[in-house]
């Protein structure tokens, strides 16, 4: 009885540590090991723990099946003796007792043995208890980290796709800046090319300077004083009384192509007489000078040509002042010897053909003086223009009468025979105008209309009346006033100023033909 009790106290035994390896909790437990290996520092070491516990385990099942199975097979093995050998058993009383004694010893053995088995299940019992509330708040911390984990899977997806996004704009950024270094390389090369190209185009043009306006306007001035006191000293000496009669001798200086408006000449030695002389012969020498030596350039040999780069640099600096500049200089920088020659010849010109309009009236004597005279004055108002075509300004001499309320003319004063420059306003002579002018006004041309600089000369209409009034009583029916020249009314008609038919008259200037 006792056997079987033991027999069945070891299958029960076997049965519960079965069933505890079969256990769920027990599986769950080993999975929440498997699914956290990284757990804290204890959960690890419970880990150890339990291992070592489950090796115990298993190694008590494995002695104590052992031995149960000796025992069991010991037990068949009286079992079946004692059913053959019943009859023996009586016999046998004694020693079977002394084995039952055996035998309730060492199932007594087996029993204490089997209550520290308990004792030991019910420790492990206690620590799977503790364990599996450790697990369950392993398990709510696991939960709150996947949820933490599964908010920053979120984030991290939205920064992928951000990232995704930002490596799109920047692969096309990539792109747009390769296509920017590309064409920003094309346009430096092109600005490179643009910038030698224009170093070049602006190596041939020298530069023009800023002129200092009062530096040359004041020698320009010496150049006209300089002329009156050369002409005063040719006609404001008597001529001889046979030269007054000589008609032919008058000829070619009342007839001169730079009178290009009438003044009264009478052939007298009176002092109206020689004044008059004096202001139409200074108009001629300064229009002379202003037709062959006051030019932009001395490119072209033949002044008609010269003529028309004057008018075309007008317009141009009317239009495009900076474009006219370049021109300018560009034309001065070409052939520079040829044009210090061709400057030469326009002094010439000056020199023949101003002396040649008296040559009838004076002295071969006074001729040469004045010849040599007019010389110096041409050679100083060439060196004076020397400045004025260098400078970055457009200046332009014209002789219109264009009369400015803000900047009017200067008189051409006769004082004890002696000339000058005198007087601001005609204006202020009741019933006056202006007859002739006699030196240039100089106009800056700035993209606009010409603006004067310079006042300008002329001798008033009063100042020619008792010259007039003589030539009417020497030959009332035919007045001897100087005549225009041959082409003088075909230019007068296309150069009157605004004071005269109210046009603008700037880019007419007279050109009278070539002297031969």
């Amino acid at each position: 009885m006792m056997a079987a009790d033991l027999t069945e106290a070891f299958e029960v035994l076997i049965t519960n540590i079965r069933s505890l390896a079969s256990d769920d909790n027990y599986k769950s437990i080993a999975g929440v090991f498997d699914e956290i290996p990284r757990l804290q520092g204890r959960i690890q070491s419970k880990d150890i723990e339990l291992g070592n516990l489950s090796n115990e385990i298993t190694e008590l099942k494995s002695r104590h099946n052992n031995r149960l199975q000796e025992d069991l097979e010991l037990y068949r093995t009286q079992h079946n003796k004692l059913e053959g050998d019943k009859a023996k058993l009586t016999e046998k009383i004694s020693s079977l007792e002394a084995t039952i004694q055996q035998r309730d010893a060492a199932l007594a053995e087996h029993t204490r043995t089997q209550d520290a088995l308990q004792g030991q299940l019910d420790e492990i019992t206690a620590l799977l208890d503790a364990e599996k509330g450790k697990v369950t708040a392993a398990n709510e911390g696991i939960t709150k980290l996947q949820q933490i984990i599964k908010e920053r899977s979120i984030e991290i997806d939205n920064l992928r796709d951000s990232l995704r996004k930002e490596e799109t704009q920047n692969s096309e950024a990539k792109g747009t800046v390769q296509d920017l270094r590309v064409e920003i390389a094309s346009l430096k090369g092109n600005l490179l090319s643009s910038t030698t190209r224009l170093n070049e185009i602006e190596s041939f043009a020298p530069t023009l300077q800023e002129g200092d306006e009062a530096v040359w306007i004041k020698q320009l001035d010496e150049v006209w004083e300089a002329a009156c006191s050369v002409v005063v000293s040719l006609f404001g000496e008597d001529l001889a009384e046979e030269r007054l009669k000589d008609r032919s001798a008058w000829k070619d200086f009342r007839e001169s192509r730079y009178l290009d408006r009438p003044i009264p000449l009478p052939r007298s030695n009176s002092p109206a007489a020689k004044q008059m002389r004096i202001a139409a012969l200074l108009a001629i020498l300064a229009r002379s000078i202003t037709q062959h030596v006051l030019q932009p350039t001395y490119i072209l040999k033949d002044k008609n040509d010269e003529d028309e780069i004057r008018s075309l640099l007008v317009h141009l600096a009317i239009a495009n002042s900076k474009k006219e500049s370049f021109c300018r200089a560009l034309l001065l920088s070409i052939f520079p010897e040829d044009q210090a020659v061709n400057g030469t010849k326009a002094v010439e010109r000056v020199v023949r053909e101003v002396p040649w309009c008296v040559r009838n009236l004076v002295s071969d004597a006074q001729y040469e003086r004045f010849r040599s005279g007019v010389e110096g004055i041409v050679q100083k108002a060439r060196g004076t223009w020397r400045l004025v075509q260098g400078t970055r300004e457009k200046f332009e001499p014209f002789f219109e009468l264009n009369h400015y309320v803000d900047f009017e003319w200067q008189l051409l004063n006769f004082d004890n025979g002696r000339v000058g420059v005198g007087g601001e306003s005609p204006g202020r002579v009741r019933d006056d105008e202006a007859l002739l002018m006699i030196f240039p006004r100089i106009y800056i041309i700035a993209d606009s209309e010409p603006d004067p600089v310079t006042p300008g000369v002329v001798l008033m209409k009063s100042q020619s009346k008792q010259a007039a009034k003589e030539m009417e009583r020497s030959n009332p029916s035919s007045p001897t006033t100087a005549k225009p020249g041959p082409r003088s009314k075909a230019i007068r008609s296309r150069t009157m100023s605004t004071s005269v038919n109210g046009t603008n008259a700037f880019l007419h200037q007279p050109s009278p033909p070539s002297v031969h």
